[in-house]
């Protein structure tokens, strides 16, 4: 489910075996799973996003607000995890705790993550070249656990 959730309910060809790494699945407009960027520019979209950087804010006080606000939670039928959900963003939930409760943000395809969190002021972006699936990846967790434990 979660490759038909990526590639769409008709897959094309150079998207029917969800070959991720494929230059035909990088170049396609695939809105659900192909932001590709580096961490640093993942870090300081986000950090746009509660914060002005280099004059620009992406985000209003309201929409900011929305964006830290349980709109949904539940199991995640696609990626079959514990989850809660903002405006456009998860929130911290069992497994992804980001840097705290008022963090927002969303995982990536293959253990990329992306968060902000207004209240510590800070922003996070991990990008990887090797996907992974599956709870066996603890990358993301294991740094966003090393920024909590350098925030305390």
């Amino acid at each position: 489910m979660h490759c038909s959730a990526v590639s769409g309910p008709r897959p094309s060809r150079a998207t029917s075996r969800c070959p991720t790494n494929s230059p035909e699945v990088q170049a396609a407009e695939l809105p659900s799973s192909n932001g590709i960027g580096t961490a640093r520019a993942l870090a300081r979209m986000y950090a746009a996003l509660i914060g002005e950087v280099d004059g620009v804010r992406l985000l209003t006080p309201e929409s900011l607000s929305s964006a830290t606000e349980e709109k949904a939670s539940g199991k995640d039928k696609v990626m079959v995890i514990p989850s809660r959900f903002s405006t456009g963003y998860m929130l911290p939930a069992e497994g992804n705790l980001m840097t705290g409760p008022n963090a927002f943000g969303h995982t990536g395809r293959g253990g990329s993550l992306g968060f902000a969190d207004p209240a510590q002021g800070i922003a996070f972006g991990y990008v990887t070249n090797h996907i992974v699936s599956g709870s066996d990846d603890v990358r993301a967790a294991s740094l966003t656990e090393a920024v909590r434990k350098s925030l305390a």
